[in-house]
């Protein structure tokens, strides 16, 4: 899923977030980082097909931060 920016974001770095924030994960196969929720079934790399089925084993991916307040800020595409 892509997102467009409609403000300014806060990006929390270093630090997880409640479950339905966006958060940038970084795949640990490909290195590509994307934007996901956290309180999705499986999470997936959009570049690889590297993919976690749950929050708790994201061996995968290495969480890089999260954006605060998102809702309101951004739209799905």
């Amino acid at each position: 899923m892509s997102y467009i920016n409609r403000g300014r974001e806060r990006i929390q770095f270093d630090r997880k977030g409640n479950d339905q924030d966006l958060h940038i994960l970084e795949c640990n196969h490909c290195e590509t980082e994307f934007r996901t929720p956290m309180n999705i079934q499986k999470i997936k790399c959009s570049h690889c097909s590297a993919a976690a089925n749950s929050k708790v084993d994201l061996s995968d991916f290495k969480v890089i931060g999260f954006i605060e307040n998102h809702q309101g800020s951004e739209m799905a595409c």
